[in-house]
């Protein structure tokens, strides 16, 4: 991270370092979505560096042309409800079984103002994928 990074990175005294490690009470976890992962092995250019550019990988909803998941109403949002189980398992592994709270998940359709309140309130789009999600988190948690 230093060489990517370079001066951009904050530095820590070793005290601060120290007083750092193992110093949360619990992870919060926002889970949308998930993307394909490729590294890219030219550097970035040196004019728009950022955090993003930092990762050197690139991200893609797609592979051999076919999407990760169904088209949410953002463009960036694929519907994978795997990918909370996957992350889930991660953080438990990673973090040695922290708490989790899972602080954002959801999401969102194009709007449609010429559906009927009562067929909109029915809103069975986003029940269909907190219930997948919701059993994904179940399966993580057994």
């Amino acid at each position: 991270m230093r060489i990517l990074v370079r001066d951009r990175l904050p530095k820590f005294t070793p005290k601060q370092s120290k007083e750092l490690i193992g110093s949360y009470d619990f992870l919060g976890l926002n889970y949308y979505t998930a993307n394909y992962a490729a590294h890219i092995t030219t550097p970035p250019n040196k004019v728009n560096l950022s955090y993003s550019t930092d990762q050197r990988v690139n991200r893609t909803a797609s592979r051999n042309g076919k999407l990760i998941g169904a088209q949410a109403g953002s463009t960036w949002l694929h519907i994978y409800p795997k990918g909370i189980w996957d992350l889930l398992l991660y953080v438990k592994t990673k973090y040695k079984d922290p708490i989790i709270y899972i602080t954002e998940n959801g999401v969102d359709e194009v709007n449609n103002p010429t559906l009927p309140l009562k067929q909109a309130l029915q809103d069975s789009f986003r029940i269909r994928y907190y219930y997948q999600h919701l059993q994904y988190v179940r399966k993580a948690i057994k």
